[in-house]
Formats: C-alpha cells, sequence, structure tokens
C-alpha cells in the first residue's frame, strides 16, 4: 500500500532506510539523512573520487549523459518507473500521487512534465521582429537560470565534483536544476522537499532505469538543521528557497562561493498601455501561481481601472472543480488554505480591498485573487504567495522603478522601467 511506504535514502549507489522519518501527505513516509550520514558519505565519494584527479567529470561524456538524461525525461514523463519504496509507478499512478501530496489535477503534471522535457531539447534562437510586443511574456534581461518555468536549451559548464540540488515544494518543474548539474559530469546529490518528494524520486528512479551510474547520485532527504551541512559537504550547491531561507544563508556567510540561490521572483508586471485582461490573468494564474515568474505586482501607470476589474472577472472565471482547461489549479488541505488565506486578510486594510468576488478559501481551493491597493507601500506590495495571488497599484514612473527594482522578473520586457521612463 503507498500509504505504508518508505522512501528511502540512496546513498553510495545503494538504498538505504534511516530510523529517522517524516509522513508524506499520500504516500506513507520519508527518511532523512542526519548529519553523521551526509559528512561520512561526502567524505567517502571524495575518497573514491580522488583518484580520477580534480575537476573530472563523473560518468560518461557529455553526449552520452545528453542522451541519458533524455531517455530518462521521457521515462519520467511516459513509462512505468520502479520507485523505490513505492513500486513500479505509471504515469497515472504518478499523477495521482502528485495529487494527494501536492493537489496537482493531471493536467498539470502533464504540463509540467512536458516543460521538464523541453529542457533538453536543442537552444534555438528567439526571433524578435524589434517591435516592442506586450503580449509577448518572455523573460527580460535576466541571469542565464532565471526564466519563465524552464526554458529549452540547458548548456551547463562542464565540471566535476559534487553538486548539491536542494528543491522546493511549489513545482516539481526546478528538477530543471538537476538535469543541469547531471549534464555537467558532476556527482549529483538531491535533497527533496519533504513536503514533496514524489518527483524527485521518480526521476532518480528513472535515471538508474536507463542506467545512470548509480554511484555518481544521491537521494538526501534531510531536517532544515542538516541543509547546512550538505552545503558544507559539497563542490557546488543550487538552493532553492524564500525570504528566509535567505537570511538564514546571509546569516551563515551566504555559504561557499559555489553556492547558487534561487529564491522568490517578485514578479511584476509595468503597464502603461492597458494589455488584454486575458493575458493578465494569464500571467497571475498560469501553472497554479506557482512559479517565481507567476506576477504579484501589477504597477499601473495610468490608473487602475478599467484594468483591474476586468482581470478580477478573468480570474473569478477560472474553474477550480473541475479543472479549467486552460488554467488548472491545485488543490489545498484545508490548514495550509486557512493559513494563508489569514495571512493575506490580516494585512489587507487599512488601504487595500479585493477585486475578485470568490472568497479565498473555496471549496479545497485558494480562489485566484486581485486585490488593490492604495499605495506601493501597502504590506501586500510584493508578497509572494504560492497560489495566484497579484496586487494592483496605481503609481508613477518612479515609484514603477522601485517595483521593478525588487522583482527578478518583469513582465512584458519593453516595460523594463529605466530613468528616463520606459525603455523600448
Amino acid at each position: 500500500m503507498i500509504g505504508q511506504a518508505v522512501l528511502p535514502l540512496l546513498r553510495g549507489g545503494r538504498w538505504y532506510r534511516s530510523m529517522d522519518t517524516v509522513p508524506v501527505p499520500g504516500a506513507g513516509s520519508l527518511c532523512l539523512a542526519p548529519e553523521i550520514i551526509v559528512r561520512d558519505d561526502a567524505a567517502r565519494l571524495r575518497a573514491r573520487t580522488a583518484q580520477d584527479g580534480p575537476g573530472r567529470a563523473a560518468g560518461p561524456d557529455r553526449d552520452r549523459r545528453l542522451d541519458l538524461l533524455r531517455e530518462a525525461v521521457d521515462l519520467f514523463r511516459f513509462g512505468r518507473v520502479p520507485v523505490e519504496g513505492l513500486g513500479v509507478q505509471d504515469p497515472g499512478d504518478f499523477a495521482a500521487s502528485m495529487g494527494a501530496a501536492a493537489g496537482l489535477p493531471p493536467a498539470l503534471v502533464q504540463r509540467w512534465s512536458d516543460l521538464l522535457a523541453a529542457q533538453l531539447e536543442e537552444p534555438a534562437p528567439h526571433e524578435h521582429d524589434g517591435r516592442p510586443d506586450q503580449h509577448d511574456g518572455r523573460r527580460a534581461e535576466l541571469a542565464p537560470h532565471e526564466h519563465d518555468g524552464p526554458a529549452a536549451g540547458l548548456v551547463p559548464e562542464e565540471r566535476g565534483g559534487l553538486t548539491l540540488v536542494s528543491l522546493p515544494a511549489n513545482t516539481f518543474t526546478c528538477l530543471e536544476a538537476v538535469l543541469e548539474a547531471a549534464l555537467s559530469g558532476a556527482a549529483v546529490w538531491v535533497r527533496p522537499s519533504r513536503r514533496e518528494p514524489l518527483s524527485s524520486a521518480r526521476l532518480i528512479g528513472a535515471l538508474l532505469s536507463v542506467g545512470w551510474p548509480a554511484e555518481t547520485l544521491g537521494y538526501y532527504p534531510t531536517a532544515p538543521r542538516t541543509l547546512h551541512a550538505l552545503i558544507q559537504s559539497s563542490d557546488h550547491q543550487i538552493v532553492y528557497g524564500g525570504d528566509d531561507l535567505a537570511a538564514e544563508l546571509s546569516r551563515r556567510a551566504a555559504g561557499p562561493p559555489a553556492l547558487e540561490f534561487r529564491g522568490p521572483g517578485r514578479a511584476c508586471v509595468i503597464v502603461d498601455e492597458p494589455p488584454d485582461p486575458e493575458w493578465l490573468a494569464e500571467r497571475i494564474a498560469q501553472d497554479a501561481g506557482r512559479f517565481c515568474t507567476s506576477a504579484c505586482v501589477v504597477a499601473c501607470l495610468r490608473g487602475t481601472e478599467p484594468l483591474g476589474r476586468r482581470v478580477a472577472e478573468v480570474l473569478d472565471g477560472i474553474s477550480l472543480d473541475p479543472p479549467d482547461p486552460r488554467r488548472p489549479q491545485a488543490a489545498w488541505p484545508e490548514p495550509e488554505a486557512a493559513r494563508l488565506a489569514e495571512f493575506v486578510m490580516d494585512r489587507l486594510e487599512p488601504g487595500g480591498r479585493l477585486l475578485t468576488r470568490r472568497p479565498l478559501l473555496s471549496a479545497g481551493f485558494l480562489a485566484p485573487t486581485l486585490v488593490e491597493v492604495d499605495d506601493p507601500g501597502h504590506p501586500l506590495v510584493g508578497v509572494e504567495l504560492p497560489f495566484p495571488f497579484a496586487v494592483i497599484v496605481a503609481t508613477d514612473r518612479v515609484g514603477a522603478r522601485g517595483l521593478a527594482a525588487r522583482s527578478r522578473f518583469v513582465h512584458p520586457p519593453r516595460f523594463a522601467i529605466s530613468p528616463e521612463g520606459v525603455s523600448s
């Protein structure tokens, strides 16, 4: 029975059940690695690979790695995967487990699986005729890893050593970081989210099934306090997290120089000429609002009306159950949903009002929500929540520049704000 299953560690090429476990919704329990195991296993890995020389890539050559990764992701999407602790799992089983653990409808599981596969496609140049396109929705000038969900064409630098990938719970498209690290030639240790370890367990199972060298993979769920041991024990780190984790890493001197922190996006839409309300609602509600590129601020240079009201109408029209065919949403367990709804309502007044008409708590879902506020300094401005939630505010160009400066993503690109005004 899945409810009695135990997801083990993968250490030294072998599966291992630790004594410390935590429950996983709909999937039994998850073993946790204590700090002593983390440090001992890292020392053994270094001793085993020292003879290869510093910087030597682990496993097969790059072309073979890419072929194996593509095979593994195809198996992840369409195949029957042996998942240690759960048994053989077909795509329907996986979708059901993600529904139980993370509230994801099957359509969203399929979409995110397809986005993950797009990472391994050949990169194609972006063609643009040079004309500003406010409905483009592509990323602005960003660092290579900052993008609108997974973008085709992983091209990591070749490197050896050990890479840690510490994953979030909000979306399994962040498994792209595991693919990126594996393609680079490094040994890869995966630290899954304790709230949603199932997608990463399936990817590990798929990699092993296509012949990826088990000794170059690790699966190390841990308690939060053990993350620092993983960081110290690895050569490169890709760590996902929110403001609290960012502050903790900063207190610890931000970790080693090779640490890449992928944190909140606080995506911002700057509106000069009002866009299509459907387009703007898409920026807010696509992918259940769980991407770091999901818009959480709409800054209007010419007032919020009638745009705010029209976008709210589109958001209110998104079906929750059954899932909307264009914008399927994720369900939430009642305690967590109530906590998030209370967070919003406690900060709404003074100076804020709901434009969407549905209650935030709507039959097991957090409904897509748009809030209008009077001032860019309102406490809900810039807050990134794990469901479709955005604040719309009227501001001038100076205020818009300030909001854009706090955001990793600005939609659409032509609205990047410069001191002289809106750039083209």
